[in-house]
């Protein structure tokens, strides 16, 4: 894993986001083009850029975006901090990770809390990294906000 697909939520979650309303300006930009290079014919294929630079690592892509109908259609990837920020100003849910030291002869484990105004929401079971647990949580928040629009 490249050390900037810590940082950057992936595809999925940054679509869900997206349709939950998160419009906020990020430095990574998710590019979709239906079209084809101008000499060669060959389809563009999806690409990532930071600040207007296209960058290459290893970050799921699907080929085609959903909407294909554009000629282009840009989605925004905010990093991690970013998400979890949106979700405290736009929904007063809080979330933090934490290591679990009640496993003290066991390998470090990872948990997540989540709550709102009224308490506690959620609290996970115990993941084997920091990430792991960072993105079940973003996940877990996702579902949570999805439920409270319905």
């Amino acid at each position: 894993m490249n050390i900037l697909e810590k940082d950057f939520v992936p595809y999925e979650p940054s679509l869900a986001l997206k349709e939950l309303g998160f419009d906020e300006p990020c430095l990574m930009r998710i590019w979709w083009l239906n079209s084809v290079h101008k000499d060669t014919k060959i389809p563009f294929e999806p690409h990532i850029s930071i600040n207007g630079r296209d960058i290459n690592f290893e970050y799921s892509l699907p080929k085609k975006h959903p909407s294909t109908e554009f000629v282009a259609l840009e989605l925004q990837a905010p990093t991690f901090s970013q998400a979890f920020r949106w979700f405290r100003d736009k929904y007063q849910i809080d979330s933090k990770i934490e290591r679990d030291n009640s496993l003290q002869d066991l390998p470090k484990q990872y948990c997540y809390i989540i709550d709102d105004k009224d308490g506690l929401v959620e609290e996970s079971i115990n993941f084997n990294s920091y990430e792991e647990a960072e993105l079940a949580c973003l996940i877990k928040l996702i579902k949570i906000a999805k439920e409270n629009k319905q």
